[in-house]
């Protein structure tokens, strides 16, 4: 093998192929390529928009339910304004409470088995257990952490006594224990559940500030967008999320113009109040995928006794995938209060641990007390996450796909290759067309070969002789002459040559006929 073949490569030729088939082929899937580019790209799947992170931040806080004003609950605070709280009576989760001299008693003062003084709970016959109640309103049942919020729903309320030998007065000596707790049953010491607390409503109120165009980048407050929608996932067999849908009008899409859901999932708009929007707690347990009176783990235990932690996700969004279209990314229309165009959210609620969640406060008799009382809180952190994905149009992102899209369009020319190559009748000629192969050894070697020299070899091999010099020597290589062959042996057989000699008697006689004119014709040119 020869050095050249070993260091051969290959670069590409233009050849032009006059073919209807090929052809139209070729333009075809350029058109279908060219369209699946900028009209389902670009424009289907606004190809034109580059996405930023939404930033802001969410306050939240709950309320008891309170008479209705106008079509809107009133004011807890304000003079006239009534709570509405349910009778306990009607409540199974609340179970008898001590009466006086420490008699059982149900809450109508008739006696009662199910409680159990020594631990201040009732068992239920199926193993449920309940403890007494306790009204309490918004403000005395949560507990507020910057921006997240503590929900209670069950109390321990434990009375505790300092240990004599920590006492001030007693110094030096050792203090094994600080507080002692009294026993279960003992005075002080008491479980309970706060009456009525699946009928709470939980506020949310929230703002957005980076990925918006608001002037002077300005916060623009929940109450100034398009919509909210609550997020209620699959049904999880209970059927609450469905009945959630269809007693919220749910909808495929969040948005005010998609389809309605009958069924989960689905979206649908909570109610506003004030600058709030205002979702009952058991509707936002039911769209995280519990009930608050559900079992934790399989075990009797409820959420309304051991608590959760939830994310309450403020999505934010100006486009979407349209479930209800397709599948499609849509961009949103119309301008808010703010002069946002088409802002809209949702939130999305996920459970993220089953492990008791406590709060717990203490409560001194005063300074240097001798008792203290100890609240240990269960019941459900709301931790509220603004995230989201807001688009804007950009120049930048219209070049990407645009620029991806050039990959594409060799696909054309790579399908027409091959079917030209390996599928088409024609495919023999088609290779010879788009295949060659070229030895630059021997293109040099013309260098030194005059061109009447070339002349007469193109007459003897019958070949076209119009063209410069270079079209010329190209004919003749890749004809397979070599600039050797009339120094050593005839190009052609001697018959050949014959037949050549005949139709122009001016060329010489062959080496191998017994004549040396014609070598000594092409020696004299070189």
């Amino acid at each position: 093998m020869a050095l050249s073949d070993f260091l051969s490569f290959t670069v590409a030729q233009q050849v032009v192929v006059r073919d209807a088939v090929l052809g139209t082929l070729y333009y075809a899937i350029l058109l279908v390529i060219l369209l699946y580019i900028v009209v389902y790209n670009i424009v289907m799947n606004v190809g034109y928009l580059t996405f930023v992170t939404a930033v802001g931040s969410a306050h939240i806080t709950t309320q008891q339910q309170t008479t209705v004003v106008d079509g809107t609950p009133c004011d807890p605070t304000a003079i006239g304004c009534e709570d509405l709280y349910p009778s306990i009576t009607d409540l199974e989760y609340c179970c008898p409470i001590r009466g006086g001299g420490g008699a059982v008693v149900d809450i109508l003062g008739n006696a009662s088995a199910p409680y159990d003084k020594a631990t201040g709970t009732c068992t239920w016959p199926d193993g449920t257990v309940a403890l007494p109640c306790e009204y309490q309103d918004g403000v005395g049942m949560e507990t507020v952490y910057g921006q997240a919020a503590f929900f209670t729903t069950a109390v321990h309320s434990e009375t505790q006594t300092l240990n004599a030998s920590c006492s001030i007065n007693q110094s030096g000596t050792t203090c094994d224990k600080l507080w002692d707790s009294g026993s279960p049953g003992y005075p002080g010491n008491y479980y309970f559940y706060v009456a009525g607390a699946e009928t709470f409503d939980v506020l949310i109120q929230h703002s957005v500030i980076a990925g918006t165009s608001t002037a002077s980048n300005q916060a623009l407050n929940n109450d100034k967008m398009k919509a909210a929608y609550v997020y209620v996932p699959q049904d999880i067999g209970t059927g609450a999320q469905d009945s959630l849908c269809a007693r919220g009008r749910g909808r495929q899409d969040p948005v005010a113009d998609s389809p309605e859901a009958t069924a989960a999932p689905c979206y649908y708009q909570p109610l506003l109040y004030q600058t709030y929007d205002r979702i009952p707690i058991v509707d936002l347990l039911t769209a995280a995928g519990i009930g608050m009176d559900s079992p934790v783990n399989g075990t009797k235990q409820t959420y309304r006794y051991v608590g959760a932690k939830i994310e309450v996700q403020v999505m934010y969004f100006n486009a979407w995938r349209s479930v209800s279209r397709g599948n499609p990314l849509i961009t949103a229309r119309g301008q808010t209060q703010g002069g946002e165009d088409g802002l809209h959210y949702y939130y999305c609620f996920k459970l993220v641990d089953n492990s008791p969640i406590q709060d717990k406060q203490v409560f001194m008799a005063g300074p240097f007390a001798s008792s203290r009382t100890l609240l240990s809180k269960h019941g459900f952190f709301l931790q509220p996450v603004v995230t989201g994905q807001l688009a804007k149009p950009s120049a930048l992102a219209v070049v990407l796909q645009l620029t991806a899209g050039l990959v594409l369009l060799s696909l054309a020319n790579v399908v027409v290759d091959f079917l030209a190559l390996y599928v088409m009748r024609s495919r023999t000629f088609y290779k010879r067309f788009l295949i060659q192969e070229t030895d630059m050894a021997q293109v040099l070697r013309f260098d030194t070969v005059s061109d009447r020299h070339i002349e007469r070899v193109l007459q003897v091999r019958r070949l076209p002789l119009g063209g410069d010099r270079v079209e010329k020597i190209i004919r003749l290589v890749n004809d397979g002459y070599r600039v050797t062959d009339d120094l050593r042996t005839p190009s052609r057989s001697a018959p050949e040559f014959e037949l050549a000699r005949q139709s122009n008697p001016s060329l010489a006689t062959p080496l191998s006929a017994g004549g040396g004119s014609m070598l000594s014709a092409l020696s004299e040119d070189l």
